[in-house]
């Protein structure tokens, strides 16, 4: 009997692994989805038949078929080159290990704080990433990536571990899904010995273990909802790096483009996130809306905007790299922030260093990073939202105004600087230096 239910729950786990897989794959093929169109007719047949009955074929599918990643390479081009992270300081000899533990490293909020972390404390300890998944092609070079996956115990990666022999294991969760893979990795390192510390970089519940040190909240809102007050808890906000976000001057900001910078996916999004940018483009049909990010809903948005007769209004970029973000924000009048959970989104913070104002819905951590909730909606109220958005767009002074005071806000609480600064310290703490 004991035998059987150890087999369930190994099935379980290889089963929740499998959907995992699924999901990061449907994200890396939604990103040529409108390249797979000018295919000869019979691939988006044979797509469309398997993604209704064998899902799992259709992951093969697209492994074998060549051709078609070599056409995302091509679509992607020059504008999309990885983004190459190194210390920026000369490095010390015999420095402490650090492993950062994350679910994916694709282009993302949580992939950037750890391209930070490196960047800022690399000359002080040597740092890798172990990851479930590491994109091809990659979003990040310049520091050693290893993958490792699928797992159903931890034996792969106390394997890693004890080659790598880190002094502390940084793990940045985000539960979900992938809670499973990060249980796994965790189990390792406590294991191993290390000192760990965890960034609960989403709203969900912590994994919680005696083992680990510290748990790092990226905003109030998350360490209130699920933390449990004690002292080994706190709040450090991820940083950006405003130099690349910012603007040489106000005349510079263009009057006519509404934009979201989101994986367009049920992380932060929903299916009816597009609702409000339909409704601007039917009250404002000169208005261009900019959707930034690819994933599963990039088909269904795409739809929704057909069917509601407006698609000369839209632009959808699908999935782009770090690199070319600042231009893309340049384009926008106002950060449009219709989620249905938040955080904290870097994405928030760099579109307030580029003098924007952020309309959104009043949900989870918006308000905090914002400091008031003016151009705040109540959830899935779209029709308000873009009464808000119309009403900012119609003026100009206003917009400047609020957009100023963003620049300000974001530039003290959320730079990269800070946030390296806080690091530093907690680093410094759990290393012994």
């Amino acid at each position: 009997m004991e035998k059987f239910k150890t087999s369930m729950m190994e099935n379980e786990a290889i089963f929740d692994q499998k959907e995992i897989l699924l999901k990061k794959k449907m994200i890396e093929i939604e990103g040529i989805k409108h390249k797979l169109i000018r295919i000869k007719q019979s691939i988006p047949y044979q797509l469309a038949q398997l993604s209704k009955k064998k899902p799992y074929s259709l992951i093969k599918y697209f492994i074998r078929n060549r051709q078609i990643k070599e056409l995302s390479t091509q679509d992607q081009g020059t504008k999309n080159e990885p983004y190459h992270i190194k210390p920026l300081l000369p490095v010390l000899d015999n420095r402490p290990k650090v492993v950062h533990v994350i679910g994916n490293f694709i282009t993302g909020g949580s992939s950037r704080l750890v391209a930070d972390i490196i960047e800022h404390l690399g000359h002080f300890c040597e740092q890798e990433i172990l990851t479930a998944y590491n994109p091809d092609p990659v979003s990040y070079t310049g520091i050693p990536i290893h993958t490792c996956y699928p797992l159903t115990s931890p034996q792969k990666v106390f394997e890693y571990l004890e080659k790598f022999q880190p002094d502390m294991m940084h793990v940045h969760y985000w539960g979900y899904g992938d809670k499973p893979w990060y249980k796994q990795a965790i189990q390792a390192g406590e294991k191993y010995g290390c000192k760990i510390i965890e960034n609960v970089n989403t709203p969900v519940e912590p994994y919680w273990s005696d083992d680990i040190s510290k748990y790092v909240y990226v905003s109030d809102y998350v360490k209130k909802k699920f933390g449990k007050d004690t002292a080994g808890e706190l709040t450090i906000y991820p940083g950006s790096n405003f130099e690349l976000f910012s603007r040489a001057q106000v005349r510079q900001i263009p009057d006519d483009c509404i934009g979201m910078v989101y994986r367009l996916e049920k992380d932060k999004l929903d299916e009816e996130s597009i609702n409000v940018f339909i409704e601007v483009a039917k009250l404002r049909p000169q208005t261009k809306m900019l959707i930034v990010g690819g994933g599963p809903f990039v088909e269904l948005y795409s739809d929704a905007v057909k069917k509601a007769g407006v698609s000369s209004s839209f632009e959808f970029t699908g999935l782009v790299n770090y690199s070319r973000l600042p231009d893309l924000y340049r384009q926008m009048s106002i950060f449009v922030a219709p989620v249905v959970r938040e955080s904290f989104g870097q994405v928030t913070p760099f579109a307030m260093s580029m003098g924007l104002p952020v309309a959104g819905y009043d949900v989870g951590a918006l308000s905090e990073i914002l400091g008031n909730k003016e151009c705040l909606a109540t959830a899935q109220d779209s029709t308000r939202l873009a009464q808000i958005i119309i009403s900012l767009l119609d003026d100009r002074k206003k917009r400047i105004a609020i957009g100023q005071y963003n620049k300000e806000r974001a530039q003290g609480k959320y730079s990269v600087e800070e946030m390296v600064r806080k690091y530093s310290i907690l680093y410094n703490e759990m290393l012994g230096e």
